[in-house]
């Protein structure tokens, strides 16, 4: 979400591993798609209506949206053209056109791939921007999501080899997506505000190398809209490296279960050093698809509790593969700890994903002061901002669900939002972790049956 300014307070069956970049369009002097690829055009959005709402959306509170469905019931036998090829395989072709848009989602009600099918994505060019997608990205939902395809003119290539099961591919919803995007020809890298500290930054984010590590941007399918929202990887006392995953209920306090199994989680989305890249290269290779609801804080977003989302990557099945995934030298993912007591932090710092930005780091000191968000007396932990060797850090739409980490290096909150911004570097929320912890009367509404299992009191 933009952070809420105070007056206005009232996430064959495995998790796709594959890695691409988002500039993983290869160089391609000339190329041409055949004339007779029928082309399925989805209306653009009127940016200026989007603009009005999107600020009446920070005002009160809600997803940072950055994307918006345009065509739905879209499958391979009422679009597209289907051949045969010279070696007896069969494939279906169809551009999609979004004028305008930074990038393209396409996703998938159903996703049934086999064999040695592929689904390739590129544009106009020829150029790759999606990994190529095979049988290793069907779920046991048949959901996927293939998220942030840049370009607004795109082509769809199902190829089936000969004598392959056929293919059962229906996208519901066409996610056109208009800011925020990281498309280095939009030049939309570095997005957020100018004041945002790199986490690579010496001296600041040194001390802070092994907790960014389980830090990760979101990608927010809710209904006929996406958007950021920024969350961590959780400890739990059985140290198991069950993959859950803290974050804000408002981020998604509307998402259904279909919903979330179309979520992306980017790890190590970072710039390598202190300087700002100038394109997002192969930062945003390295994700996890959908997750499962299981316990959040009940309080429609925030109104009357701590706003807290916890979840679960992956599917119901597929909980070993995705431990394998995060732990692989390719993510690095960590399990950052937490302290569920109730003093005051006095001093710390939020990591997190402004604008679904390369994630930036923001210190504070002092005492955190307990406050309230809405209802809820005690149900917040008010930060405010302080300079550092490198500058200052604020949080910024898409920020929210970010961890709040005290002087120990424990998640002791999540943000909720707040008034602070690069010109007015004042407070932010953040919805105490020790209300989150125990005041839900069930275990879908508190913390500590999931993150103490075995209830140690640890």
């Amino acid at each position: 979400m933009k952070k809420l300014l105070l007056s206005t307070l009232l996430l064959a069956f495995m998790v796709s591993s594959n890695v691409f970049g988002q500039s993983y369009m290869s160089s391609i002097n000339k190329f041409e798609f055949s004339k007779d690829i029928p082309v399925r055009s989805v209306e653009a959005p009127d940016r200026a209506q989007l603009a009005e709402e999107d600020a009446l959306r920070d005002r009160q509170g809600l997803l940072y949206r950055i994307a918006v469905a345009r065509l739905t019931n879209v499958n391979t036998s009422n679009s597209g053209i289907w051949s045969t090829l010279s070696n007896g395989d069969r494939q279906w072709q169809l551009i999609v056109n979004a004028p305008g848009a930074e990038a393209i989602s396409f996703l998938f009600e159903t996703f049934k791939i086999y064999g040695g099918t592929t689904l390739r994505i590129q544009n106009m060019k020829g150029q790759d921007v999606h990994a190529i997608m095979t049988a290793a990205d069907v779920q046991e939902h048949f959901r996927q999501n293939a998220a942030l395809c840049f370009g607004d003119k795109l082509v769809l290539t199902l190829t089936e080899p000969k004598y392959t099961t056929p293919s059962v591919i229906d996208m519901d919803r066409i996610m056109y997506n208009y800011r925020s995007t990281g498309n280095p020809s939009a030049q939309k890298i570095n997005e957020s505000d100018p004041c945002e500290v790199n986490v690579n930054c010496t001296p600041v984010g040194d001390p802070w190398q092994d907790e960014k590590r389980g830090v990760a941007r979101l990608y927010v399918v809710e209904g006929a809209q996406a958007g950021w929202c920024s969350g961590t990887l959780i400890n739990n006392t059985a140290a198991d490296c069950k993959p859950y995953f803290l974050t804000a209920l408002h981020c998604g306090v509307n998402a259904t279960t279909a919903n979330m199994t179309q979520w992306k989680f980017y790890f190590r989305y970072e710039a390598p050093t202190c300087t700002n890249p100038t394109t997002a290269g192969s930062l945003a290779s390295h994700f996890i698809t959908g997750c499962l609801r299981i316990a959040d804080s009940g309080d429609g977003g925030g109104n009357s509790g701590s706003d807290f989302l916890l979840v679960k990557m992956g599917t119901a099945s597929n909980e070993a593969s995705v431990i394998t995934q995060l732990k692989s030298t390719a993510f690095n993912a960590y399990w950052n700890g937490w302290n569920a007591n109730t003093a005051p932090s006095t001093g710390g710092v939020s990591i997190h994903h402004p604008a679904g930005d390369i994630k930036k780091i923001s210190t504070f000191t002092g005492n955190t002061i307990s406050t309230q968000w809405g209802s809820a007396a005690g149900s917040h932990w008010r930060v405010t901002w302080t300079s550092n060797a490198n500058g200052y850090g604020v949080t910024e739409g898409g920020s929210s669900g970010c961890p709040q980490f005290d002087q120990n290096h424990r998640i002791v909150g999540q943000l909720h939002g707040g008034p602070a911004s690069c010109t007015n570097v004042s407070t932010d929320f953040y919805g105490k972790f020790s209300k989150s912890w125990a005041t839900g009367t069930t275990p879908a509404t508190r913390l500590r049956d999931w993150l103490d299992p075995a209830n140690t009191g640890t």
